[in-house]
């Protein structure tokens, strides 16, 4: 990156005039590429607006420089692009996969037709011409420290707790949010601030042009090539573009000179091959060592806040249907403070279902649901999160992409930053994961990636834990290790609500127990009592469990 920059700084003295322009087209598709991959990247959303935010850069100048000096232009051009990607990001941000890719070319798509139609039919011509007076250096070196900008601020934004978080949301977005993330609106805000940077960037070039129209401006091969370079360069990091970009617009370059109507089948056929056999891009021909894990001295988690009186966690009424499948039918349920409250019932009886309602996971179609002394039906999980309501999943969801120590790590940094670490390796080390900070899930075992996922929990200082079968597939012995950890839990005023085939387990560790079938309650009260119920025997245990 050193020496790229130093070569950018330097090419002007050389006085070619091609080899400035090549600088503008290598520094222009570098910059907009880091910049679309400090989102793409960790978000794992696939932009293909790029060619929007930066053609309102270009027009931003072009209707605007006859009463604004271009220095203020630039950065009003940044406000644009934001509040454009502002707007898109709260209509499409919650579409998944495709579905946000083909709007955001649509968009791209629309506003060029658009921009058209209003100048022709408002204007009386198309397009726009420029006289802005300043010199070319001027404009190269603005864009080269604009491009220095970019990439300095997407490593940051990589390291930050922010980029943590991204990351976490692109590896599994509901594990995210029940880890107390405001998934929505960072993705949103990550969305908007790089969509000002390529707007910033068309505001720069734009007097280069002296003559704009939309099909300059808004020109989708935008787009697509800055996809092209990200991609190439390798979306782990920003700094791959800065690779990807120097060939990349050399040998669009050549090939357009040398077969001009065939250069960009050549170019695809040769972006074909070198994502086949450079599938991380260019950066991966270097070695990329783990983030290091910072050692803190263990710190003590946060008090626990002043219980209300009466029921912790209070459910009435819940209903839940999927089509004309009823999975839930007028739950009541409660759970007190401090104690441990099973939840049983045969495979299908809609348990686990009960859960996703009780912590925001699904949106109850009936009933009420209220925590902490507050209602909080229909709110998302993030928020009860926060509240401290934590859960673990009957499949384990964990982030690939971050090691154990970021997992724990990062719900307490949203909390207390500056007594994040400390906290982390307090509760590793109460896990048993404390030897494993630095190694990522995929090396983890069964056993270590369920003790994660609780740790990862624990670490939303929780008053209330929902444990879905999270004592399954332990042998005996390690079973009772995770009873005993289940009770050091209870004793310190972190309430259970435990979804468990296991008998022992319930027997061990539930003061009170309620019995689902159907979708419906049909045994409630103290463990024993409620295990001996006929009905209960009939549907569920059997004679041989009873």
């Amino acid at each position: 990156m050193g020496f790229f920059f130093l070569l950018a700084l330097a090419l002007p003295l050389f006085g070619s005039e091609y080899l400035l322009s090549a600088g503008v087209s290598v520094i222009l598709y570098a910059t907009l590429a880091a910049t679309w991959a400090t989102f793409t990247g960790p978000a794992r959303y696939l932009s293909l607006a790029t060619s929007a935010f930066f053609g309102i850069g270009v027009y931003t100048v072009a209707l605007l420089h006859p009463y604004l000096p271009w220095p203020a232009l630039v950065p009003l051009a940044y406000l644009f692009s934001a509040l454009l990607a502002l707007g898109v990001g709260l209509a499409t941000l919650r579409l998944q996969g495709i579905y946000f890719t083909v709007f955001t070319y649509g968009l791209a798509e629309l506003i060029r037709q658009g921009v058209t139609w209003i100048q022709r039919n408002v204007g009386g011509s198309v397009g726009n011409y420029i006289f802005v007076e300043i010199s070319p250096l001027t404009l190269y070196y603005t864009l080269v420290g604009i491009s220095l900008v970019a990439l300095i601020a997407g490593l940051r934004f990589q390291e930050s707790r922010f980029g943590l978080a991204l990351t976490a949301t692109g590896d599994d977005e509901l594990a995210a949010r029940h880890a107390g993330i405001p998934v929505f609106g960072l993705r949103i805000g990550v969305f908007a601030l790089t969509a000002g940077i390529m707007g910033a960037v068309g505001a720069v070039v734009a007097p280069r042009w002296v003559y704009v129209d939309p099909g300059l401006a808004f020109n989708p091969n935008l787009s697509f090539l800055t996809a092209v370079t990200a991609l190439l360069g390798g979306l782990g990091n920003p700094a791959g573009a800065f690779l990807a970009a120097p060939p990349l617009v050399l040998a669009y370059d050549f090939l357009s000179g040398r077969f001009p109507h065939h250069a960009t089948a050549l170019m695809g056929l040769g972006f074909i091959l070198l994502v086949y056999f450079l599938p991380r891009g260019l950066l991966g021909l270097f070695p990329t060592p783990r983030p290091q894990t910072p050692r803190h001295p263990q710190a003590a988690q946060n008090p626990a806040p002043k219980l209300p009186q009466g029921p912790l966690l209070q459910a009435q009424n819940l209903t839940k249907a999927f089509g004309g499948l009823v999975a839930v039918a007028q739950v009541d349920l409660e759970v007190r403070p401090g104690e441990a409250v099973g939840l049983i019932g045969p495979n299908g009886s809609g348990k686990t279902t009960v859960l996703g309602l009780l912590a925001g996971t699904l949106k109850p179609d009936g009933g009420r649901v209220r925590f902490l002394g507050q209602e909080v039906t229909g709110r998302p999980p993030e928020t009860l999160a926060r509240l401290g309501l934590a859960r673990t999943f009957q499949q384990i969801r964990l982030f690939p992409s971050l090691s154990v120590y970021a997992h724990v790590y990062l719900p307490l940094c949203f909390q207390d930053a500056e007594k994040a670490g400390g906290q982390a390796w307090a509760i590793l080390a109460r896990v048993g994961l404390e030897e494993k900070a630095h190694l990522y899930p995929a090396s983890l075992t069964y056993l270590d990636a369920k003790r994660l996922e609780l740790a990862r929990a624990l670490a939303l200082s929780p008053r209330l834990l929902l444990l879905d079968e999270w004592l399954a597939g332990l042998n005996p012995a390690e079973l009772q290790q995770a009873v005993t950890l289940l009770h050091e839990l209870q004793r310190e005023g972190i309430s259970l609500l435990i979804v468990e085939h296991l008998m022992p387990a319930i027997r061990a560790l539930c003061d009170r127990v309620y019995v689902l079938s159907f979708g419906e309650i049909i045994a409630q009260g103290p463990t024993e009592e409620v295990l001996r119920h006929p009905k209960v025997v009939e549907v569920y245990l059997g004679v041989e469990h009873a």
